[in-house]
Order: structure tokens, then sequence, then C-alpha cells
């Protein structure tokens, strides 16, 4: 089963933060802090990853990626024509993009939106070709949907935390250049009734399946995905593995020497044959010869960019069919570990709460010693969530570990 954790972060105050300790000593077991994401809520991404919905097709993220012209490249993970939902395919398409600015145009100046994984490729690429290239970035840090948080004393990904495949795949390259740790995670599993009392394959809930294998893979529900479009995956074979010091880790270096300017929302891309007029939100213009926008599909699907001439209806009916998912996070620290230890999956689907929340956990602490376990919730179950507060967040997860650990 590959989980597509492409999570997400946005802005600090809606990803993560703390309760107060007095509040979180309250009952017999107390985490000692927390972290949350809250990606369908993130202003720059709108969610976590791109799926082929119902009434799309894979070609449709082929389309997405086509240039227009000779001066409007795409790039990111939706963009990718055979893969997508990973890391890896928007590194790729963001070596992709800038291949095809080689190819396609005589630029010298190219701006690039986006300093997420597929921001950074290209312009990397294009640096090492001696472009000019300027990359605009909403946030103030780079990674896009890739955020590291080590505020609970460990590094915790909020965002993508799986190398998916590792054979052949680039981001299994990069990792080994910088010599990072990585370690293989098992299918290892357990499902805990809400009594505390181990539940068979057999007597798990029909729906749990779907939690598991839909939800929580596709970050979307069932009845809204183009099921036939998964049936053959062409993704990279091999091992899933996690980077035990942060994701984040895979970035570094990709950053040096590259001219990014943070806090650059980018609201509007004029293009003629003169060249690209971008504007942002502060009303600050700049003119280049290229640009390869690398935002996610959810800023796209929400129109926070406005492209003038508008690009043509293949692009935007290609935008407007594929679906953006949501699959959010919830870690809890404690001081001891009380779940099972020696699996990496635990299976909560008898806790009180609403089918697809709080249903499934990782537990960090088979990986990395520490006492740290993750709630996953994805799609509609995730969206529902995304307006409670952290407190009741935090409450719902409690009572779902209290319950399958008496």
């Amino acid at each position: 089963m590959k989980r597509r954790t492409l999570l997400k972060t946005a802005i600090s105050a809606m990803a993560a933060g703390f309760v107060p300790l007095s509040v979180l000593a309250e009952g017999k077991r107390a985490p000692t802090g927390y972290l949350r994401t809250n990606w369908s809520r993130d202003p720059y991404s709108f969610g976590s990853y791109s799926y082929v919905a119902k009434g799309a097709r894979r070609r449709d993220h082929a389309a997405l990626g086509e240039p227009v012209g000779d001066r409007l490249f795409f790039a990111g993970e939706a963009a990718h024509p055979d893969y997508n939902s990973t890391v890896h395919a928007a590194y790729e398409s963001g070596l992709m993009a800038a291949e095809a600015v080689f190819g396609n145009t005589e630029a010298e100046a190219v701006a690039v939106v986006g300093a997420g994984a597929s921001g950074l490729a290209a312009a990397n690429r294009l640096t090492e070709e001696g472009y000019e290239v300027t990359v605009l970035e909403a946030r103030h840090r780079t990674g896009g949907r890739i955020v590291t948080d080590r505020s609970l004393g460990m590094p915790l990904d909020l965002g993508a935390s799986w190398i998916h495949g590792t054979d052949g795949n680039p981001l299994t390259d990069l990792a080994g250049t910088k010599g990072l740790v990585r370690r293989a995670t098992d299918e290892t599993y357990v499902i805990r009734g809400g009594d505390g009392r181990e539940i068979s394959d057999a007597d798990a809930p029909a729906w749990l399946e779907n939690v598991l294998e839909v939800q929580h893979s596709l970050a979307a529900d069932a009845e809204d995905v183009n099921g036939a479009a998964y049936r053959a995956d062409a993704d990279y074979d091999g091992e899933e593995v996690i980077l035990t010091g942060g994701y984040d880790q895979l970035l570094d270096g990709l950053t040096a020497g590259l001219d990014i300017r943070f806090g650059h929302v980018v609201t509007h891309i004029d293009v003629d044959q003169d060249g690209v007029r971008l504007r942002d939100s502060e009303g600050r213009e700049a003119t280049f010869d290229a640009v390869i926008l690398t935002v996610p599909l959810g800023v796209l699907k929400q129109g926070a960019i406005t492209i003038s001439p508008p690009v043509p209806r293949w692009k935007q009916e290609a935008i407007a069919r594929l679906g953006m998912g949501t699959l959010d996070k919830v870690y809890l620290r404690y001081d001891d570990v009380f779940w099972d230890k020696d699996v990496t999956w635990i299976a909560t689907p008898e806790n009180g709460l609403p089918e697809g929340q709080f249903n499934q956990w990782l537990n960090l602490h088979f990986y990395t010693g520490e006492p740290v376990i993750v709630a996953f919730n994805g799609a509609g179950p995730a969206r529902d969530l995304a307006a409670l507060p952290d407190l009741e967040i935090v409450r719902r997860a409690r009572q779902t570990l209290e319950r399958a650990y008496p």
C-alpha cells in the first residue's frame, strides 16, 4: 500500500501549534505536545496533492504540464505526465519544464513562481545552463508542501514524508549524495477495538478499507476518484522510505546561489510577444522573457492567479477536471509509549467518532525510538475536521488512543 503523503502545512498559524500544558495534562495519559496540519485551508496550496477525479484522465496531468507558447511553462506534482502526488513527480516535472525552456525559447531571464521541489529543481537546472533566474515565493520559506517541524524535540514532517519507491527514483540519488539517513517502512499493523482488544481483518468494519486505502492514499473519497486511472501503477518500484532527520534535508543545497524573493504572492501573469510581466499582491511588477509556474493545482483551481491572455481551453478543462486532495496529520508526543511498539500502523475503527476520523496511526517510535505517534485524516473527514479548534482536535485524538489502549 503506497501512501502518497505530500501533506501539508502552509502558514505556521494554520499548520502547527501547542495547547497549554495545563490543558494537555488533564486525564490519565497526557501528551506533552502536538502538531497539527490543515492543508485544505492553506492559502498557498488549498490541499495536499492532486488525484485523478471522476471525469478526468491521466492525460489531463500531461495537459497541465504542456507549455503555452514559448513564454509560459508549467511544473509541479500535478503536471507530471506519468505519475503524480509525490515529491519525485514534482522534482522531475521541474527538470522537464527547464528542458522545455531550453528547447522552446530564446529566453535569457526566466522567472520561477514557487520555491517547492519543482521550482527549485527548475531554477537549479536553468542556472546551470547560464540563465538569469528569479524565484518568486509566496511563503517566507522554501519547500512548499515539504516542511519539517522540530518544535517537539525531533524532526516531524508536516508535509511530504516518504520517498515512494526507491528503484530509479531521483530522490534516492539526491538523498544518497547528501548522505541522509533513510529507514524503510513496512506494512505491519494491528487493528485495535474500542475496548483495547485486537480485531482480526475479517471482523474489521467494511468501511475501514476505504479509509485506509483510498482516503489516506489518494487523499480523496472513493466516489470522487476515477478508479480506472489507478489500476496500472507506472510509478517507481522499491521500498518506501522515510528520512529520519527530516524531509527538508532533501532541499538543503538546492537553494545555494539562487535569487529567491520571499513574500511575493503572484496574482497576475501577462504574456505578450515582448515577454512576461508578473504582478504580486503588493502591486510589485517585474518583466521576464519567460516564466515557469509551479504553484499547486489547488491554487490554479481557485483562480488565484490571473493569466492574460487566458490559457487555452484544453488546459482550463484539465485544471477543472483534476482533483486536489487533502491528507492531514496530528502528531502527539508522550513521555512514554503505551501503544503497540512493534508495528508500523495502528487502525482504530471503534473510537466513537464519525467514520474516517482518527482511524489510522503511524507508530514513529518503531522507527525513531521517540514516544511519538501520528494520526492521519483524509478527504471528506479531514475537511470536516479543518474547522475545529486545536483543543478539539487533540481531544478527539486522545479519545481514540485512550479507547484503544484502556
